[in-house]
């Protein structure tokens, strides 16, 4: 995966207090120098909590033996979390300044502790399994050449190593030598002597120096940090401050219930505003937030304005389908569509918003400015006081205050969202599971949804229902095929009269404007791609059942998304999507666009279709249509 960069890379360390500093070259407690830590973009670290860490070292107790966990993540050390980028999830352990090693979820096995040269540091006198010892000639090879360890080189190794397996390996005398990924089994490595036994990673400098030592706690980090904390909220109180009064308008903080909005809305106390706390209730919310919601409001004596989705979800499940990471048409039904009402009912000539977005969040997020409105709701003047925080400098605000926050982060959630939200990690999805006894409604509908289509058990076990075109990345890691996922069906009537639904709006996933939508039955792609031409030059997957055009893409089961600047052009695109289909599907062949063709482009054969060798997309051989004229029910957007 390559790298995203976000934003500023903040993350130091103070060796003396063996302490996390952000931004400072100097220690706020001892004034001791800082140094960087190394960490992969875009590098925004967050607190390790106590259900990490256990988590975490019973992996590395898993496949290095008992009490390795603790040595690599000791008690009283501050341990950090870094998301890298991945198929699916990938969170480096920073320990005593130093990346120790990264959890990786890999789709077909799970969680596992990747060691880097510093953990391997930490366990290799202890370690007893997931091991090799390798002779004189093969130590010198890897440190001068970074060469793999070859069988022929190993004098001994651990029991029950598979291939796949992450490998210490040591020298003779025990000291590490390097760390890397099992080619063979403990009995091939013993038996064979060709080939490659393990993969090297890492190499590891026998100068290495020691790590820190010294435990330390979260009010040590905090005042470590003091300066950089109270600078930061100096700047965000004062932002707040002058943008409330630059701009004469009821003033709110959208609260959803995670870290992010919590701290903004501290700042906005902090700066002596008493804001409204907007909340909107997918219908979808954990417990937890639910709660967390009523308390905030409470504890500050704020009044909450909410508005719900109720079962919208639910409601439209049928007619759209499971909703997936590349078709979010939730999004719309359940958060847009309620903040547009609450908005349009509280404050209908208009409100100052404060919304906890961070530029490290996404791409899309980085290039926002601090102020903007929402293209669907633009009475909504939005702000956001930590544009340009990390999670850690979210959390070490939250930590000074004391903050009431939600409990879903100390049981191993990142974020906080609706329970099922196709967007969800894999890895993190199963935690949901485990601790939300809300999911199993959600399962239950998924089970029956793979037995009604007779899906395959893949699109289960691996949760695979959360994309509608599963990336290549997705399927190589799996051994699958695209052709093994073709059918993504929606409960549809084939004798039906063809119609379209669909829900539009400015996506807070994707911040795009956007539409979803389902056509009502499965499409003949032969005929819609052709006719598809209309609009410009049509890209198909290999199969056919996927095409693309202008920034709209088309499924044979009849999902639709479409993506404009503008509503306008939305709306557009969306009139002529429409009309495109209902023609290609139902041609009464009548020959009335064949005539205003001024390329000769269309032809009649019992149903019109085009030569996209000669049409120019220029759009003028739509008009009026039987057809379109008595099916020309307004879209639902």
């Amino acid at each position: 995966m390559g790298e995203i960069r976000l934003g500023k890379m903040h993350l130091r360390w103070c060796d003396t207090c063996n302490t996390p500093i952000l931004e400072q070259s100097a220690c706020s407690t001892c004034g001791t120098n800082t140094r960087e830590v190394n960490v992969t973009p875009p590098g925004d670290i967050r607190p390790a909590f106590e259900s990490d860490i256990d988590r975490i070292r019973v992996l590395i107790d898993r496949q290095f033996g008992p009490g390795t966990g603790r040595l690599i993540l000791p008690d009283g050390h501050i341990v950090l979390l870094n998301k890298a980028p991945d198929i699916d999830r990938m969170d480096e352990v920073i320990v005593d300044g130093y990346v120790s090693g990264a959890v990786r979820f890999s789709l077909v096995s799970a969680e596992k502790f990747l060691l880097r040269p510093r953990g391997a540091q930490a366990i290799a006198s202890e370690t007893v399994k997931g091991w090799v010892r390798i002779d004189l000639g093969a130590v010198a090879a890897i440190r001068e050449k970074k060469a793999s360890t070859l069988a022929i080189g190993i004098e001994s190794c651990a029991e029950g190593i598979s291939p796949g397996d992450e490998i210490l390996v040591l020298g003779m005398e025990g000291s590490p030598i390097s760390v890397g990924t099992a080619k063979m089994s403990s009995e091939e490595m013993r038996s064979h002597r060709r080939g490659t036994a393990v993969k090297t990673r890492w190499v590891i400098d026998e100068h290495m120096s020691r790590p820190p030592d010294g435990n330390a706690s979260w009010e040590d980090v905090i005042e470590g940090n003091r300066e950089v904390l109270t600078r930061r909220a100096k700047e965000a109180t004062e932002f707040v401050k002058r943008t409330v009064a630059n701009n004469k308008l009821p003033v709110a903080v959208s609260y959803s219930g995670g870290k992010d909005s919590l701290a903004t809305l501290l700042l906005v106390l902090d700066a002596g505003i008493r804001p409204n706390l907007l909340f909107v209730d997918t219908g979808l919310e954990f417990e937890q937030t639910i709660e967390n919601v009523k308390e905030i409001a409470e504890k500050n004596s704020l009044e909450l304005i909410a508005e719900s989705a109720g079962d919208s979800f639910w409601k439209n499940l049928d007619a759209f389908g499971v909703p997936a990471k590349d078709f979010r048409w939730c999004c719309k039904t359940c958060k847009l569509g309620p903040a547009t009402r609450l908005i349009q009912k509280n404050f209908p000539n208009g409100v100052l918003s404060f919304i906890g977005q961070r530029a490290y969040e996404s791409e899309q997020r980085a290039r926002k400015g601090r102020i903007w409105r929402n293209p669907w709701t633009p009475n909504q003047l939005a702000a956001s006081p930590i544009q340009k925080w990390t999670a850690l400098h979210v959390w070490l605000y939250l930590f000074s205050k004391g903050a009431n926050v939600n409990p879903l982060y100390m049981q191993g959630l990142e974020r906080i969202g609706c329970y099922m939200c196709p967007a969800t990690d894999l890895s993190e999805l199963r935690r949901v599971r485990e601790i939300s006894p809300q999911y199993s409604r959600w399962q239950q509908y998924l089970d029956s949804y793979q037995s009604r289509f007779a899906l395959p058990k893949q699109w289960i076990d691996y949760d695979l229902w959360r994309w509608r075109r599963i990336p290549k990345s997705v399927l190589d890691e799996l051994g699958l095929t695209s052709g093994d996922f073709s059918s993504t069906a929606i409960g549809v009537d084939y004798q039906a009269p063809l119609e379209l639904k669909s829900t539009s709006g400015y996506s807070p996933c994707v911040e795009g404007l956007s539409m979803e939508g389902v056509f009502s039955k499965p499409l003949d792609m032969t005929r819609v791609v052709n006719m598809l031409s209309i609009m410009g030059e049509v890209v198909t997957s290999p199969d056919g059942n996927i095409a693309e055009v202008g920034k709209i893409t088309l499924f044979a089961e009849g999902p639709v998304m479409i993506k404009a600047k503008d509503e306008q052009e939305l709306r557009n695109k969306a009139a002529r999507l429409k009309e495109i289909v209902f023609r290609a599907m139902d041609c009464a062949g009548c020959g009335i666009c064949v005539a205003r063709c001024r390329r000769g482009a269309l032809r009649l054969d019992g149903r019109v279709c085009i030569d996209t060798e000669k049409c120019d997309h220029c759009g003028l051989c739509l008009g009026p249509c039987p057809v379109v004229r008595f099916r020309d029910d307004e879209l639902d957007i």
